[in-house]
C-alpha cells in the first residue's frame, strides 16, 4: 500500500492536500463533469394504464440521486461513490439577477473567501459566532442566506437506474461527478464516513461509500429527501486514481478562477464608481451658503 500512496502529485502536495482532508486556472478549455443531486423537495409524476383509465402515479420518489450527464438524466435511490476530493463554498441564490452567487471553493471556510459579487463571503462575517441571536436582524438575515455547502467530486456507479418515465437504462459505472451538499443532514452523514476512515489513516478513495436516499419531514408534514451514508468497501488506489484525481483539481482551479474573474471585474467596478463619486465632487463648484 505504502508503493501505492507513492504515486505522483504535481505541486509539491500530497495526495490527502489535494483531496481537501486536511493558482491559476487553465483558461484552454470549459470543462464540463456529470452532476450528482437529490430530488429534494417534489416526486416526479408520471401516468400508467389501469383499467382503461389513465392515473398519475409517483415513478422517481423524494430522495432519489438524480445524475445528469449532459447526455442523459438517470435516477436511483441509491448510489456507490467514491470520493476523490472535498471543498466548501458559500453560496446564495440572488432571485433579482437569478444568479448563484458563489465564493472560491476551499479546504475551509475559517477565513475569508473571495467571492463572485466582488467582495468575501457573500458578506457573511467569518469565523465562529459566538453569539448569533445578540446580532442585528439585518445581519442574522444575511447569515440565513448565505449557505455553507459541501462540494464533493468523485466517481459514482448506479445499479438498475430509471429515466423520468420509470423505465429501468443500463447501469452507471464509474462516471465522475461533482455533488452540492447543503442539508446539515446530508453533510453530517457523509462527513461521519469520511472522519471514520480519517482515523483509521485511510484516504477517502480507499473505499466506496454507499448513499441511500431517504425522507425527512419539516414541521408543516411537507416531506424532504436527505442522504444517509455508510462505509462501502475497501479499494486498491490504482495509477489511473492519480489522474483522476489532477482532473478533478484542474476543474476546481477553473471554477475557481472562473469566480476570482468575477471577484476582480466586479471589485473593479465597484472602485471605479467610488473613483467616479470622489473625481465628480472634485470637479464641482460648490456654491457658498451663508450661515
Amino acid at each position: 500500500m505504502s508503493n501505492e500512496l507513492a504515486i505522483a502529485t504535481e505541486r509539491g502536495q500530497s495526495m490527502a492536500e489535494l483531496m481537501g482532508v486536511s493558482s491559476a486556472p487553465s483558461q484552454d478549455l470549459m470543462p464540463t463533469i456529470a452532476r450528482l443531486s437529490l430530488q429534494q423537495m417534489q416526486p416526479i409524476m408520471g401516468e400508467v394504464e389501469l383499467n382503461g383509465k389513465t392515473i398519475k402515479t409517483e415513478v422517481v420518489p423524494i430522495g432519489s440521486f438524480k445524475l445528469d450527464t449532459g447526455d442523459k438524466t438517470v435516477y436511483s435511490e441509491t448510489a456507490t461513490v467514491r470520493v476523490f476530493a472535498q471543498r466548501k463554498q458559500l453560496q446564495r441564490w440572488n432571485s433579482e439577477t437569478e444568479e448563484m452567487e458563489k465564493s472560491v471553493m476551499a479546504n475551509n471556510t475559517n477565513g475569508d473567501l473571495k467571492d463572485s459579487i466582488g467582495g468575501f463571503n457573500l458578506g457573511r462575517p467569518a469565523g465562529y459566532i459566538e453569539d448569533f441571536e445578540s446580532l442585528p436582524e439585518e445581519t442574522k438575515q444575511l447569515i440565513r442566506s448565505v449557505k455553507l455547502v459541501s462540494v464533493i467530486y468523485g466517481t459514482v456507479t448506479m445499479k438498475n437506474p430509471i429515466n423520468n418515465e420509470g423505465t429501468t437504462v443500463a447501469d452507471i459505472e464509474d462516471v465522475p461527478f461533482v455533488m452540492d451538499i447543503k442539508n446539515n443532514d446530508s453533510k453530517k452523514s457523509i462527513n461521519g464516513v469520511m472522519a471514520h476512515l480519517k482515523k483509521k489513516n485511510l484516504l477517502p478513495i480507499m473505499s466506496t461509500i454507499e448513499l441511500e436516499g431517504i425522507t425527512g419531514t419539516v414541521a408543516s408534514g411537507a416531506k424532504f429527501g436527505k442522504i444517509s451514508a455508510k462505509l462501502g468497501t475497501p479499494c486498491e488506489i490504482s495509477g489511473t486514481d492519480n489522474d483522476t484525481l489532477k482532473d478533478f483539481i484542474e476543474l476546481i482551479e477553473y471554477n475557481n478562477g472562473r469566480i476570482l474573474d468575477l471577484h476582480h471585474e466586479r471589485a473593479k467596478a465597484g472602485t471605479d464608481g467610488d473613483t467616479e463619486l470622489v473625481e465628480g465632487i472634485l470637479n464641482n463648484d460648490f456654491v457658498e451658503v451663508d450661515e
